[in-house]
């Protein structure tokens, strides 16, 4: 078999994947395949064959989960743009797939304005499926230039400071304050450390921690400090004996703190992606077409 004459995109392939496909046209099918299923987020096959209403059997370049078409053209070599009759050809085949719903034209080398206005075209007649025009085509630095890459983002974070916080019991009256405070004087000064609530029976029913996070301190972002209650029917056991409480009073500072860091993109831009029709025009890296591209290959 003689080999082709290899083109722009097959040596972007090539560079991705480390190899040559065997057949003039695969490389820009995959690729194609694989940049429209990153844009759909959704699973894309290369090399499809279905039969339409007709009985006649179409050879598509992409399908995408079975209702979308894709429809390569890499004619960089003849230094062509797409041309009506190409999308006219797609949709002999779009109408005569019933199970097909739209599809998508990748052009490597744009298309002409008669071929835009038929595309245009079928958006609007009811009698059509939609082919929406893609122009894919290998990047340059010069489609780089202008485009965020990335991103540095301060972020600050303010949260109360439960641990430098001053607590105290509200009791559930006056009485149950009075009877613990005689039970301290009559055992002396004791370290409390409170991290669970009971029923009347001595049962757990909640704990410090869910308090806090279930009734978390409102405050404004500029505060510096929060007063409020943690609001819980419940008894505390010091030293075995219970006590009735209503709550727990809370004078909580709150921390400022703030966190620079920076997003950037993985990988080097390699594939450029235009649509008018979807508003879409952006770059697509390495990274992203090495495992969409395994992806297409893997799909059958």
């Amino acid at each position: 078999m003689a080999k082709y004459i290899k083109s722009p995109i097959d040596k972007l392939f090539y560079s991705l994947m480390g190899f040559y496909p065997t057949k003039e046209g695969a490389a820009y099918e995959i690729i194609s395949a694989a940049a429209l299923s990153l844009l759909e987020h959704r699973e894309a096959k290369h090399n499809q064959f279905l039969i339409g209403l007709s009985a006649s059997q179409y050879q598509l370049d992409g399908l995408i989960e079975n209702d979308t078409m894709i429809e390569s053209k890499d004619y960089t070599k003849r230094g062509a743009k797409v041309g009506r009759d190409d999308l006219q050809k797609m949709e002999g085949a779009l109408t005569d797939l019933l199970e097909i719903k739209k599809g998508y034209f990748t052009s490597a080398t744009e298309y002409t304005e008669p071929a835009q206005m038929y595309a245009e075209a079928t958006s609007k007649n009811p009698l059509q499926k939609e082919i929406i025009p893609v122009y894919l085509r290998p990047s340059t630095k010069d489609d780089e230039k202008g485009r965020v890459n990335k991103i540095q983002i301060q972020l600050t974070m303010v949260v109360p400071d439960f641990k430098n916080g001053k607590f105290n019991i509200l009791y559930s009256d006056k009485e149950e304050e009075l009877k613990l405070q005689k039970f301290i004087e009559t055992i002396g000064p004791m370290s409390l450390k409170i991290e669970e609530f009971y029923d009347s029976s001595g049962n757990v029913i909640e704990t410090v921690e869910n308090i806090c996070k279930k009734q978390q301190p409102k405050f404004a972002m500029q505060a510096t400090e929060v007063d409020g209650v943690f609001n819980i029917e419940a008894y505390i056991k010091v030293n075995g004996n219970m006590f009735s409480i209503k709550g727990l009073k809370y004078h909580i500072p709150i921390l400022h703190h703030t966190e620079t860091f920076t997003i950037e993109s993985e990988g080097d831009a390699k594939l450029l992606i235009k649509c008018d029709k979807l508003n879409i025009n952006k770059l697509m890296t390495d990274i992203e077409m090495i495992n969409a591209i395994k992806g297409v290959m893997e799909s059958k």
